[in-house]
């Protein structure tokens, strides 16, 4: 009977997929119905976890610059009481009408940038970087009408070099650092007196005093170096890692969903297997009755054909994976390569017309099985965006091999380009999408890329880059 018939073991393709990952990465296989479950629970958990990426905090960013915008407002607050001070003690303002000023105007571009940070405009470099000016150049005016160098407040512009340095590339970090240098530099020679500051401009400058404050100067000339060198190399460093730590997390992400698809596929696997076997049992059965008919006769014989390949599919399969899991590669040139996938692809798509060019003593390359669903992937993607042609092109180089598919479809629209690649499953009317998250894995293991653009006289080019 046929209720009893074992169905094939496809366990290999959870092999495969274990094999393919790093050793900390891989599952215990367990019943066909449990991965199926765990399978299922992975893809649908994707979207929320790769929407869960954590902000960067070191570049520019809304936060940063609010957070940039209260340590000016402070800055104010205590200017403008060190104003209030001085006006209370010498019971006059008649001097004081340039810092005011100054106050104002500061207070007023603050107001206007903290409005700004409600507008959902993204924070760029450059944009930052005059924030950052405009502290240095404010504070310079500042420091002009209170006492130039003499003011004790002149070391605040540290301040915005350091958050230069923490946010933003050296180049603009040198930029900030030059410009307060030469603000500060100025104000030693330039500025008004201020009685609070400079009680003893009345009388000339002491030795003493002037000593004192080309000491601050160089003290910050050193401070700013040292702050600019090696806190921009931190912050470099921290971008570095952070940048590491998000390419693993997407590896992770990608890993665990080539596990959840290859246990997806081998209870899928395993399901078929035992209906496939009642079907052959029942037509064999139906064509061994005498009094069937002919029309009959040969719609069972068809049927029986198709059967077959279903099993013989799943055969492949298995064997694919089973040469999967021990890694096992043959050499082959790219031109046939290329060659006898597209033309075992062309079979299933007839309505395609496509035209393969590539110049001969192509480079021989090793080459596995799933190279061969790779670049099947690829050329159902040009089919079903809508064209009926394809071209596909083979060029190489001494560091490696080029295999362009161009179509003349509707091309890839833009937001969807930022996300191919990515472990993300989107639903669609063909399928889960995951082909190209699938052929994007498999190259990727093998030491390539996958790249993809649009043409602006229509269509999009895959391109995938192998190395020799």
């Amino acid at each position: 009977s046929t209720a009893g018939r074992k169905s094939a073991d496809y366990t290999p393709f959870r092999r495969a997929a274990q094999a393919a990952l790093p050793a900390s990465h891989r599952v215990c296989p367990g019943p066909r119905a449990g991965a199926y479950r765990a399978g299922s629970r992975v893809i649908n958990s994707y979207n929320s976890r790769v929407n869960s990426r954590p902000v960067n905090a070191y570049s520019p960013s809304l936060a940063n610059l609010r957070s940039l915008l209260a340590i000016r407002a402070i800055a104010l607050l205590g200017q403008t009481g060190v104003l209030a001070y001085v006006v209370y003690i010498s019971r006059t303002a008649a001097s004081l009408w340039g810092v005011a000023v100054c106050l104002v105007l500061l207070a007023l571009l603050t107001c206007l940038s903290l409005w700004r940070t409600t507008r959902p405009w993204p924070v760029g470099d450059t944009e930052f970087l005059v924030q950052l000016l405009v502290d240095v150049v404010g504070w310079t005016a500042l420091m002009y009408f209170t006492g130039g160098a003499n003011n004790p407040f002149v070391s605040y512009y540290i301040v915005p070099l350091v958050i230069a340095a923490a946010v933003l590339p050296w180049r603009h970090t040198w930029l900030v650092a030059g410009t307060s240098m030469l603000a500060y530099s100025l104000l030693l020679y330039f500025y008004e007196p201020f009685p609070l500051f400079t009680p003893h401009a009345a009388m000339g400058h002491s030795s003493g005093a002037n000593v004192h404050i080309l000491g601050m100067w160089f003290n910050f000339l050193f401070s700013a170096g040292l702050i600019t060198y090696f806190v921009v190399r931190m912050a470099a460093i921290l971008r570095q890692q952070e940048a590491q730590a998000v390419v693993q997390r997407e590896d992770r992400l990608r890993n665990d969903q080539i596990v959840a698809v290859a246990s997806l596929a081998a209870g899928t696997a395993h399901e078929l297997g035992t209906p496939l076997s009642t079907m052959t049992v029942l037509v064999d059965e139906m064509l061994q009755d005498e009094s069937l008919g002919e029309q009959a006769r040969m719609d069972c014989a068809l049927l029986k054909n198709q059967i077959t390949q279903c099993r013989s599919t799943l055969a492949e399969l298995s064997r694919t994976a089973e040469l999967s899991s021990v890694e096992q590669t043959r050499p082959q040139s790219v031109g046939d390569f290329v060659q006898h996938t597209v033309t075992r692809w062309a079979v299933r798509r007839p309505g395609i017309r496509y035209s393969i060019e590539c110049a001969a003593g192509s480079p021989v390359i090793e080459l596995d099985l799933t190279m061969i669903q790779a670049l099947e992937n690829l050329l159902n993607n040009a089919a079903d965006a809508g064209s009926d042609r394809i071209e596909i092109s083979v060029d190489w180089d001494q560091r490696e091999t080029g295999i362009h598919i161009r179509d003349w479809g509707t091309g890839i629209p833009p937001e969807l380009l930022e996300q191919l690649g990515k472990p993300i499953i989107h639903a669609g009317k063909s399928g889960l999408g995951i082909g190209l998250m699938l052929t994007q894995a498999a190259v990727t293991r093998y030491g390539g890329r996958i790249e993809l653009r649009n043409v602006k006289q229509g269509g999009t080019v895959a391109t995938m880059s192998l190395p020799l």
